[in-house]
């Protein structure tokens, strides 16, 4: 089984941000160089705030799922921030965001694909209500990526 897209070391618990602009600088800035390889922090923030302005990617019940493509690599980069206390971010429902679940695809023709196929299973995985509560009160990154990847010898909770 190959490794899952989403590692601990992606994942920001307690995330606390005053609007969806923070949100995602937050996360982004927490990534790990090692994951960007040849994109930069500022290029993402680019192509995501590009994609927030033609339509607000949190789809209501507390999920954002902001996603863009890049030229610039040739594998998903993927973190999970949570939100106990939620975020104003311009929802479906008008509802804060309590989960943000970041994708940057690689720019190829399978690319809209994957992207549909990994936001669909997310999308499904938290909306959940137990596991958006488990979520919320988990304390470290390292005990959210136990909810999403119980055992590291299987799949995550959700598939890519």
């Amino acid at each position: 089984m190959g490794r899952p897209l989403l590692c601990e070391e992606n994942i920001i618990a307690g995330l606390d941000a005053s609007n969806r602009e923070d949100a995602l600088k937050k996360i982004v800035d927490a990534l790990p160089p090692w994951t960007l390889k040849q994109i930069s922090k500022r290029n993402i923030l680019e192509l995501l705030f590009l994609r927030e302005r033609i339509g607000t990617t949190a789809i209501g019940h507390g999920i954002a799922l902001p996603h863009c493509f890049s030229s610039d690599i040739t594998e998903p980069i993927v973190a999970f921030g949570v939100s106990p206390d939620g975020i104003p971010y311009p929802s479906l429902d008008g509802r804060p965001v309590h989960f943000v679940f970041l994708l940057i695809l690689p720019q190829s023709e399978a690319a809209e694909h994957r992207k549909r196929q990994i936001l669909q299973n997310i999308k499904w995985f938290l909306c959940d209500r137990y596991m958006q509560e488990r979520l919320k009160s988990a304390r470290s990154a390292s005990e959210i990526y136990q909810l999403v990847v119980p055992d590291r010898q299987q799949a995550p909770a959700f598939a890519f």
